[in-house]
């Protein structure tokens, strides 16, 4: 009676460890493919992705950005997205008063066209990291329309002109500056 005894409680044993080692060989692949996820996000990022001037986990650092105080009054103004997938703005009182003044704001030039010199740029909170993308949200992004042709500039620059609000939420453009300096 007793080596039966002994039998059943080996028998039991030995079920719960294939049990244990069932779990265990389960959760080690579970964590096995989260890790290679992880590596596989990271790198991609790393070297593929972008970062469009937003912030993500895998970014390298900070964006470079403009300190300018006026940056701050157009990220107040609130971006939501229509069901037709247009953009539309809600500018706060203070930057309507802006409307038709002129401003002085600094930020960094985005080309919009392949030549070296021109006209008509995007400027941007954030200096670009990505070719591919505007670098900043559009509440960051100014249409600019100089008054003479110049060239592109990857420093900080500083421009003053006449501030025109513009809610074209099907370009994305809700601010423009015309006849910059």
């Amino acid at each position: 009676m007793h080596n039966r005894d002994e039998k059943k409680q080996g028998a039991v044993t030995a079920q719960r460890i294939e049990w244990a080692q069932a779990i265990l060989g389960f959760m080690s692949g579970i964590l096995l493919v989260a890790f290679v996820a992880y590596g596989i996000s990271r790198v991609y990022s790393r070297f593929y992705g972008c970062d469009c001037g937003y912030d993500s986990p895998f970014s390298g650092g900070n964006v470079i950005q403009s300190n300018d105080l006026l940056w701050k009054d157009f990220d107040k103004c609130k971006i939501k997205l229509d069901q037709k997938l247009s953009y539309k703005i809600s500018y706060t009182p203070d930057v309507k008063l802006m409307d038709g003044k002129k401003i002085t704001l600094s930020g960094f030039l985005q080309p919009l066209e392949a030549k070296g010199v021109s006209q008509h740029f995007l400027l941007c909170k954030n200096a670009p990291s990505c070719a591919y993308c505007p670098p900043s949200k559009p509440n960051e992004i100014v249409e600019l329309f100089t008054a003479k042709p110049v060239a592109w500039q990857q420093n900080l620059l500083t421009i003053s002109g006449t501030l025109h609000l513009v809610n074209d939420g099907n370009k994305g453009i809700f601010f423009q500056i015309k006849g910059a300096v």
